[in-house]
Parts: structure tokens; sequence; C-alpha cells
């Protein structure tokens, strides 16, 4: 069982890791035919920042793509680095909404999240704008994606520091957090009016504080003089 302690990203730690990877490649390509490999976020940025998990991307060869070498690697190099690895395809990465609006120069520790938050809230509304419970409740396939976008929601508000909660507090951060929790354990599934007025009441608000939460990260990032932007460093075939 892994059990990481927290750590901050510093140019020894990537090399590190990088080093790691170039000895382990034959290895895995050969296993898991992995076609590419390397780090991004935190490590790959070397931001000065506490963290339990190394952010890896990876690509696979043609026939490979399977979940049972998409967990074998991620075991495999969790095993081997005795450490927390949070395994990415480069898919994602591409094609990501939130990916795409992620601007890895910024080092703000709760980018990533509000981004994902802001992309999960974007879709509700969207789906759902002007809709009667009535209508809610008779689109089965609607629910269900509004039922998993709030789940992701909730696990992406859950990664959001203290510190950057404490800046908006009106916000309903904590009763979002709950959300993923309370979906999984009913056990009959979802309350749909609950699902229904939480994206009618709480959404429109919430969106206005997580959109203002990145614009001034975005601020604070460019008025930063001394943030630079570094590479992410790849093992490949």
């Amino acid at each position: 069982m892994v059990t990481p302690g927290i750590r901050a990203p510093d140019v020894a730690m990537a090399e590190e890791v990088l080093v790691g990877l170039n000895t382990i490649f034959p290895i895995i390509k050969r296993m898991y035919g992995v076609k590419k490999i390397g780090m991004f976020g935190a490590f790959a940025r070397r931001d000065a920042i506490p963290v339990d998990t190394v952010e890896l991307m990876v690509e696979f060869s043609p026939g490979f793509e399977t979940y049972r070498h998409y967990l074998g690697l991620k075991w495999h190099l969790e095993e081997y680095f005795s450490t927390r690895i949070y395994l990415i395809t480069t898919r994602v990465l591409a094609e990501s909404p939130a990916a795409a609006s992620f601007d890895p120069e910024m080092g703000e520790v709760d980018q990533e999240a509000l981004v994902q938050v802001l992309g999960e809230l974007d879709f509700l509304q969207a789906r759902c704008k002007g809709m009667a419970y009535e209508s809610f409740t008779r689109e089965s396939l609607l629910r269900r994606a509004c039922e998993r976008s709030m789940e992701i929601m909730s696990l992406a508000v859950r990664r959001i520091s203290v510190p950057q909660k404490e800046m908006y507090p009106a916000a309903p951060w904590k009763e979002v957090e709950g959300i993923s929790q309370s979906i999984a354990e009913a056990r009959f599934g979802a309350d749909p009016f609950l699902l229904w007025h939480f994206i009618v009441t709480e959404v429109p608000g919430f969106t206005q504080v997580v959109r203002s939460a990145i614009q001034a990260a975005s601020r604070r990032h460019h008025h930063d003089e001394g943030l630079t932007p570094s590479g992410t460093g790849s093992s490949e075939e």
C-alpha cells in the first residue's frame, strides 16, 4: 500500500522522476504498450507547493489502449516510485475543454481544479437552462449526465485549498464537497428534485464565484514578475 509523504517538487525530485522513467521505459513499453510518458503539472513546472502525487501523462501504442494496461501501468509506477501517481492520457489533455483552457504557466495550486469545476458548471447550465422540473424528470439520460457532472465537480472542489475557498466565504464549498458522497451513498439513486433544485438555484451564483477566482488567479500571475515556466520532460519511443 502506497503511503507517500507530503513533499514539495523541486529540480532534484523532477530529475529523479525523469531518470526513473527512462530506466523503466523499456519494461513498461513491453508490458503495457507505452509509446510516450512524461511529467506535467506541479512536478513539470517545479512549483514550490506541497504535493503527494506525481502527475504523469501517457500515450499508448495502438492496440494497448485498454483499462487493463492503463491501471496496470499506474500500479506499476506507484510501486516503483513508492508514491501516488496521477496518470492522464494525452488524449484527455488534447480533447478536454478543462485541459485546453488550463494555463500551465500560471503556477497556481488551485487553477486546475477551478477550471474543472467551471467546466462542469457550464455544462449544467447549458443543458438545463430554462428547464422545468417536470421536463428534467422525463429526461433520464440528462439526469444521469447531470448527476455525474455534479459528482465530478464535487471531487474537484475537494482539491481546492482552504485559503482559496476562504477568499470566497459565501460560496457553497462545503455543500458542493458533500455532493459526491451523497450520490455514492444513494442506495436508490439520487433525488432528481434535489439535483434540479441545485442546478437552478446554486449553479448560476457558484459559476460567477469560480469564474472570478480563475480570473483573479490569472491577474496575480501576470503581475508576478518572478514566475518562469518550465518544460515537462518525457520518455518516448
